[in-house]
């Protein structure tokens, strides 16, 4: 079973599971997240032989946001 997406309070963490980057930046749901980390708009970072994380400072950087406050 999936577990939901949360939203990340300020300041973010470095990293985070991609749907929980996409609900907070994007207002997207799991499948819309993991849809734009596969293109590139969520940076990731690979944890092992499946397992992706989301860079949530890079991605808010490219964004404009100031991850820190």
């Amino acid at each position: 079973m999936r577990r939901k997406a949360r939203r990340l309070k300020k300041p973010f963490p470095p990293v985070a599971p991609i749907p929980d980057v996409g609900l907070t930046l994007f207002e997207v749901d799991w499948h819309k997240a993991y849809e734009l980390a596969r293109r590139g708009v969520i940076e990731t970072i690979a944890t092992g032989a499946r397992g992706r994380l989301g860079l949530v400072h890079a991605t808010a950087r490219k964004l404009g946001i100031d991850p820190n406050s």
